[in-house]
């Protein structure tokens, strides 16, 4: 289906962004797909492959050029023959190319799709948890258009990432997010940074309302 995106996902928000080779890449690959192999994202569920994709569809859309994303969890709602004519846009970013390994019929659209924009000189993104060849797809065409992609494998965010990542988000919202503040948080909630960025936006408008700063005592009552 297609997805609305998140306001604050850019590529420059993403963590340690100047230092990670996979946006580095993808700034200059919008700039110049034509001619490039498509680009193959993957990684373990909260290292922020959802992000750059996002991502990359608000910087396109800043760019001036046309973009779809899709993602493919719930693919069996859908028809295979929603990627007819994507080739006409930019950029097609594929989220959850994993949930796909049991359809041939979409592995054969996806295929026809990549070959598609690749012909254009159209961007192409795709994001999977694991590599091509992990995947369990039956199409081997398939399987090797991917690993011809210019891949990436994203890792983890350890703890440390993770509270510098919510202090970073906090200063951009005005807002003040001390170490012990933020280790409270790590140990007492949900380790998924979307799930900890919803609860930061919670705290962001409690803090207006109360006119409060964020401790401890006042995270545990607004959000007990």
């Amino acid at each position: 289906m297609a997805v609305t995106l998140p306001d604050d996902e850019t590529l420059d928000s993403f963590y340690a962004a100047e230092q990670t080779a996979a946006v580095v890449f993808l700034k200059r690959y919008l700039q110049q797909a034509t001619g490039q192999p498509p680009v193959y994202l993957f990684g373990a569920s909260g290292s922020g492959k959802s992000h750059l994709l996002y991502a990359a569809c608000v910087q396109a859309q800043e760019q001036g050029l046309t973009s779809q994303l899709l993602a493919l969890e719930d693919y069996k709602t859908l028809s295979p023959r929603l990627l007819d004519d994507l080739e006409q846009l930019d950029l097609v970013c594929l989220d959850n190319i994993d949930a796909i390994a049991g359809d041939i019929n979409w592995q054969t659209a996806i295929f026809d799709l990549y070959n598609r924009m690749v012909e254009q000189g159209k961007a192409l993104i795709i994001v999977a948890n694991v590599p091509p060849q992990q995947l369990g797809f039956d199409l081997a065409d398939l399987v090797s258009r991917l690993q011809a992609c210019t891949s990436f494998q994203l890792r983890l965010l350890t703890d440390d990432d993770k509270q510098k990542l919510l202090q970073q988000k906090a200063r951009l919202r005005g807002l003040e997010l001390p170490t012990e503040v933020t280790r409270y948080l790590l140990n007492h909630h949900s380790r998924d940074i979307r799930a900890l960025v919803s609860i930061l936006d919670k705290l962001d408008k409690a803090t207006l309302v109360h006119q409060r700063k964020l401790t401890i005592p006042f995270i545990k009552e607004i959000l007990s």
